[in-house]
């Protein structure tokens, strides 16, 4: 994706939509402040971290455009759906792939719930699974393609022996340290009252303010060690503060956060169905932390949240620490907070891997396509190796602009000409 930042938003042009990524358009005196603070701490600002060096501290880029979110559903596919030979089905739970021998030739799916209609679709060409780093492996599994051992325990009859699929699962662990604010307004004040009625009007008016805002609003990349050769932390940084076990539930009190987490971590889980029961969730064991390693990197990137939020330039606005909390000071007793208080990012991947026919784990080729099948791809974040240093979003588009491409038999000397970008 190129991007010119500085010189006004960057729009990636794809074959039928438009992802518009900007930089930062709300300047915020706590988010100022803990980008001082990590200069102050040896970490440079970066205005790209999606450029040559990742590492540094910056404000997000964002797929925001007119103050509203642009997901790959309304930049590709809403305005694909025009054209004629585009159907979207929605409310089908897709229950099983149909294969004659090794192709599959359509898959089988429910409208309406487990009590709906069963429906069948066949396929001219290709049958593509993108159901993500959980239910493709699932659905894998529960059309007989999969460790025998697995399918045989469910009574399902084994289409395909591939014991690599569900397994190697990976994702980021986050802990969220804490701190109370004092001498400035946090978005825990501003999203209610009058405060909340004066954003709205400005977001209606304007289409910015802080309803135009992401969740996350300062990135910072760093690594966990002097002797570390890459950033292998991520620390994302918030003016707002969240009640603990709730998903997004800002807190009455004002507060500012900042999570931390290891990019490239080497615990690895699996996604396993727990029936022939194609509406059962699948068992999903994430196996967080279980390297020694990934214990460490965590316990670091703690460290330096700690050092971050009661650095020099935040001192005005910093009342305490309110988690971890100051009596919390050993390695063993941050590891403790971590698997206390940690949470996902919401980036899993890694279920359906790519890899040479060869490698036991190995699931698709370098063309997606899944192994010993024919007419099969896999075309998500599940197919990756292991968990790239970053966020998993702009990677999965890439993999799905990429995919396209081998879809339609274009080498890439070909794809490079198309005129893709501006």
């Amino acid at each position: 994706m190129e991007k010119r930042i500085g010189e006004g938003d960057d729009t990636y042009r794809g074959r039928d939509g438009n992802l518009t990524v900007t930089t930062m358009d709300w300047q915020d005196p706590l988010c100022e402040a803990f980008m001082a603070g990590a200069v102050s701490l040896g970490i440079p600002r970066n205005p790209d971290y999606n450029g040559q060096i990742q590492e540094g501290v910056s404000y997000c880029q964002r797929t925001i455009l007119n103050g509203r979110r642009v997901s790959a559903a309304t930049a590709f596919l809403h305005p694909a759906r025009r054209r004629p030979n585009v159907d979207v089905r929605t409310h089908a739970h897709v229950t099983g792939i149909i294969f004659e021998g090794k192709r599959a030739v359509g898959v089988r799916y429910n409208r309406g719930g487990k009590h709906g209609d069963p429906l069948e679709i066949r396929a001219t060409k290709e049958v593509i699974l993108s159901g993500g780093a959980y239910n493709s492996p699932q659905l894998l599994q529960l059309s007989g393609v999969g460790s025998p051992d697995l399918l045989q325990s469910h009574g399902i009859e084994v289409r395909h022996a591939l014991p690599g699929v569900g397994e190697g699962l990976q994702d980021h662990y986050a802990p969220r340290s804490v701190a109370r604010v004092k001498n400035i307004r946090t978005i825990n004040e501003m999203r209610r009252g009058l405060s909340l009625w004066g954003e709205a009007i400005k977001w209606a008016t304007t289409r910015r303010g802080l309803l135009s805002l992401s969740p996350t609003m300062v990135y910072c990349f760093w690594h966990s060690g002097e002797t570390t050769e890459s950033s292998d932390l991520q620390l994302t940084f918030t003016p707002a503060s969240y009640k603990e076990g709730v998903q997004g539930q800002l807190e009455d009190e004002p507060g500012m956060t900042v999570a931390s987490w290891q990019q490239r971590p080497e615990s690895r889980g699996y996604v396993r169905i727990r029936s022939a029961d194609p509406f059962a969730p699948p068992i999903i064991q994430t196996n967080y932390l279980a390297e020694e390693i990934d214990r460490r990197v965590v316990v670091a990137g703690m460290k330096l949240a700690r050092r971050l939020l009661a650095s020099e330039p935040l001192k005005p606005y910093f009342a305490y620490e309110d988690f971890p909390g100051p009596k919390v000071t050993s390695d063993e007793e941050l590891l403790a907070a971590a698997t206390q208080r940690g949470t996902t990012t919401f980036h899993p991947g890694c279920t359906c891997r790519m890899g040479p026919a060869d490698a036991p784990w190995a699931v698709v080729d370098d063309q997606l396509r899944v192994h010993g099948m024919e007419g099969l791809r896999v075309i998500d974040a599940s197919i990756m190796p292991r968990m790239i240093s970053a966020n998993l979003n702009a990677s999965t588009l890439m993999i799905a602009d990429k995919a396209s491409d081998m879809i339609r038999g274009k080498t890439p000397e070909a794809a490079a000409k198309l005129p893709e970008y501006a």
